[in-house]
């Protein structure tokens, strides 16, 4: 009897720097607590993902694009190439179970965000399974919640959850170690927020 597919969260953005290879590790992380969990990195000029993986002993298992997957694979974390084009975006939402989009919290990351999820449904993606998750967020005051706010205010779907913005996350990347093992004060606070993520994406 062949085994059930794999529940697959993909993260892409059409902008740097938001924190999304550092969210895709430490989410495959928290998923793999519950089953087998497997973690391809598809940006091949910059393979964050993969040099994290390589570079630690975290419960993940890194795979290359068009890889084979192993039996008994419960969760599938794809880490998509830096800034793909908007029609594999579209195709990415028929293929995974939810796609996150990652965005900072400052104005111009929120609307260019905006603009990036309208095109992705005028090139006819399942925009039920898109989900905006704030990154990079002041871990004091509201600046998060009021961008989730804001997208949401324009018809998105935005996660409750707010990433906030530790000095845990680049430890643990520096530590090859996800983040509620890095050697830092927030390293809990931190690992609280991809906690909170994973309950809501699964």
């Amino acid at each position: 009897m062949p085994s059930a597919a794999p529940y697959i969260v993909a993260l892409t953005s059409l902008k740097g720097g938001v924190g999304k290879s550092t969210l895709a590790v430490n989410l495959a992380g928290a998923l793999s607590v519950r089953g087998k969990t497997a973690l391809i990195d598809a940006d091949a000029a910059i393979q964050t993902s993969r040099g994290w993986l390589e570079r630690g002993s975290l419960p993940i298992i890194p795979l290359l694009e068009g890889q084979e997957l192993p039996a008994g694979l419960r969760y599938l974390v794809v880490d998509t190439e830096g800034r793909p084009a908007v029609g594999d975006m579209s195709d990415l939402t028929r293929s995974a179970n939810v796609v996150l989009v990652p965005t900072a919290p400052n104005s111009v990351e929120v609307e260019a965000t905006a603009r990036l999820l309208g095109q992705l449904a005028q090139a006819g993606g399942n925009m039920e399974k898109v989900r905006v998750v704030i990154t990079k967020a002041p871990p004091v005051g509201s600046v998060g919640q009021a961008a989730r706010d804001e997208l949401r205010a324009a018809g998105f779907q935005v996660c409750e959850t707010v990433i906030r913005r530790y000095t845990a996350h680049e430890r643990a990347h520096e530590q090859g170690t996800l983040v509620k093992d890095a050697v830092d004060p927030r390293s809990e606070n931190a690992w609280s927020d991809i906690l909170g993520l994973t309950v809501e994406v699964c």
